[in-house]
């Protein structure tokens, strides 16, 4: 006599396809959660290379030097981090001025053959004012 409304207690292996469908989703979570702390971490080397440079401007009013401040703040941060330029307004007659530093946060995860042999990024932007040091 065959009993085909019982379903088997046996459950051998379940556990072990469970485990290999949630190995991808946590990597891929660990890998979002990776370029996020990266891009924070840029976010915070860019507003920092502002700052040098609006400081550097301020005591100087050499505007070389600032965006050269600037520019190694960018360089030291990390490899996915590009400098890109430190503009410096201080066209008014006033001793006020705004610096700007832009740069581009690469994301480290997404394959270069993908992207034509580029590295996809991101462009940030960061401000910081100040008073020239008379």
């Amino acid at each position: 006599m065959i009993n085909r409304g019982k379903v088997p207690l046996d459950e051998k292996g379940s556990a072990t396809i469970e485990f290999l469908g949630m190995v991808p989703l946590v990597f891929m979570v660990l890998i979002i959660m990776w370029q996020m702390i990266v891009s924070i971490h840029g976010f915070v080397i860019v507003q920092s290379a502002a700052n040098e440079a609006a400081k550097v401007y301020s005591v100087t009013k050499d505007s070389a030097e600032a965006i050269i401040a600037a520019q190694k703040m960018v360089s030291a941060g990390s490899g996915y981090l590009v400098f890109q330029s430190a503009p410096i307004d201080d066209a008014n007659p006033d001793p006020q001025f705004t610096t700007e530093v832009n740069a581009e946060i690469q994301l480290i995860f997404l394959p270069k053959k993908l992207f034509g042999g580029k590295t996809p990024s991101f462009s940030v932007s960061s401000q910081a004012s100040g008073r020239v040091i008379q």
